[in-house]
């Protein structure tokens, strides 16, 4: 049965593959975007778009009892954040993302449609984990981004009982794929070694679980289409590690770029640098059928032979 999905950050990266995903299942798809955002995927060409701020609660309103969805994603967060101590003038911004939360379940508590909410946060919130952790594992957020997320889903397991639909939270990986902003590191990688470019990567012996946006939102459609308990929090992740100097000599066996390409600098040292990022996606497995199909180096040839193309084009 066709569903009517509203996705925050619909026009985002993550966001535009899962809204692409829903349309090729023959949803109807509403994706709500920032006033000023500039579309620019022609996966989201039969999606209907809806400008609105998350922070004007009258709008977001008014946007839920127009659509009335019986299927909602939040991916519309914040990000790049760092870790270090912001200005008082900051301060204020730091909550917003958690205030947006609540008015957006608010919002969503009076409509009556809606089956489920599902939330996005990551792995990082676990911090410097020396194993794996699971989702019972404490959080340790080190950047006031993870700590908002974590912040999130403890309010969204704290309001389940006032809430007529389950709010679930899927921590994922590090995402990537075909469309992503070239601010991220294996993006930026693969043009300056398709262009040529000698670059320099820091860090390169901290580690990062990759996850490619095609098992991302498999994984998040499965968790929507689950019965758990709202609460409930699942790690959508590879589960294997892989260093940054990996990651990039990946980059250049798949570009074909000579060693040389890249060069390796100081590994970050401060007790709030994120040198590890991973988890356990065993209870994905478990409750969800759902693990990650897709190699990371199946998933760097496929960026490197859409960019390419683009490249061509």
């Amino acid at each position: 049965m066709a569903q009517r999905v509203l996705v925050t950050g619909g026009g985002g990266f993550i966001g535009s593959h899962l809204a692409a995903g829903h349309l090729a299942a023959g949803d109807e798809v509403h994706i709500l975007v920032r006033p000023q955002h500039q579309l620019r995927s022609d996966r989201l060409s039969r999606a209907i778009v809806h400008r609105v701020a998350l922070a004007d609660g009258g709008a977001v309103e008014s946007c839920l009892q127009s659509v009335q969805p019986t299927l909602l994603y939040h991916l519309g967060t914040g990000t790049g954040r760092g870790a270090q101590l912001p200005a008082p003038e900051e301060w204020p911004g730091l909550a917003d993302d958690l205030i947006n939360l609540l008015a957006l379940l608010s919002a969503a508590s009076r409509v009556d449609t809606l089956r489920v909410f599902v939330r996005t946060g990551s792995i990082a919130e676990y911090g410097n984990a020396a194993e794996y952790p699971d989702e019972d594992a404490r959080e340790e957020p080190l950047a006031p981004y993870t700590l908002a997320l974590t912040a999130g889903a403890h309010y969204a397991a704290a309001l389940r009982s006032q809430l007529h639909f389950p709010v679930l939270t899927a921590r994922l990986g590090l995402t990537y794929g075909v469309g992503q902003s070239e601010d991220f590191l294996l993006p930026w990688l693969i043009r300056r070694c398709l262009n040529g470019q000698v670059s320099e990567v820091r860090s390169p012996d901290a580690l990062r679980d990759m996850l490619a946006v095609a098992d991302c939102v498999a994984g998040l459609r499965a968790l929507a289409s689950s019965d758990l308990p709202g609460g409930t929090i699942i790690n959508l992740c590879s589960g294997q590690l892989l260093s940054v100097r990996t990651i990039a000599e990946t980059v250049l066996a798949a570009t074909s770029a000579p060693a040389g390409s890249v060069r390796y600098g100081v590994q970050a040292s401060q007790s709030s640098a994120v040198n590890r990022v991973g988890a356990n996606p065993a209870r994905a497995a478990e409750l969800l059928g759902w693990t990650a199909a897709i190699s990371f180096e199946e998933g760097v040839r496929c960026m490197v032979e859409q960019m390419r193309a683009q490249a061509a084009a």
